[in-house]
């Protein structure tokens, strides 16, 4: 079994902009995939952006998120950048303005501080693209059930995480991943 992606947009847009994403690529170290979140004027262009920087990577390391957390253009076009590295060292976290990282584990939703964080069976992380995320409870709310055939699907991710953002009024992109 492999681990789970989906990004989704939730909420009413208002004076700015969201997107989000799951990006993946092959590195000396094997496979990075990453969770990005934008918000701003100009969030999906800004996206474009770190989705550029992200072709760039070589290895899933602190410092590359943090260049990613920095490749979007400055406040008001990108006014939050959430990333999230998953590879073999664990995942790397980093952000800039409003945007947050969270972990899900053990049913418990925490930020994280920009830096490697360890993942294990079970744990969900979220780049979201500001920091209205709920810690100290369950974010998922909804089951997610095993991938398929196919390494590369969300299945029910994206629909478990339209249920964990209903009840949030504000405009967010997530990107988010579960580890099996």
């Amino acid at each position: 079994m492999g681990t789970q992606y989906g990004a989704i947009v939730h909420g009413r847009r208002t004076d700015t902009d969201a997107a989000s994403t799951v990006e993946a690529r092959a590195t000396e170290d094997g496979r990075v995939v990453a969770l990005i979140a934008v918000q701003g004027n100009l969030a999906t262009p800004s996206l474009e952006s770190v989705k550029g920087a992200f072709a760039r990577v070589a290895h899933a390391t602190d410092g590359a998120a943090a260049t990613l957390a920095k490749a979007a253009p400055p406040p008001p076009y990108a006014s939050g950048v959430a990333v999230v590295l998953l590879g073999e060292g664990g995942a790397h976290v980093a952000t800039s303005g409003g945007a947050r990282c969270y972990r899900e584990r053990d049913g418990v939703l925490e930020e994280l501080a920009a830096g490697v964080h360890d993942a294990k069976p079970g744990d969900a992380f979220v780049a979201a693209s500001h920091a209205g995320l709920r810690a100290g409870h369950a974010f998922f709310t909804t089951p997610v059930q095993a991938a398929g055939d196919a390494e590369f699907r969300n299945d029910t991710l994206d629909a478990a995480l339209e249920a964990a953002l209903a009840p949030y009024s504000t405009f967010v992109a997530v990107a988010a991943a579960r580890v099996s």
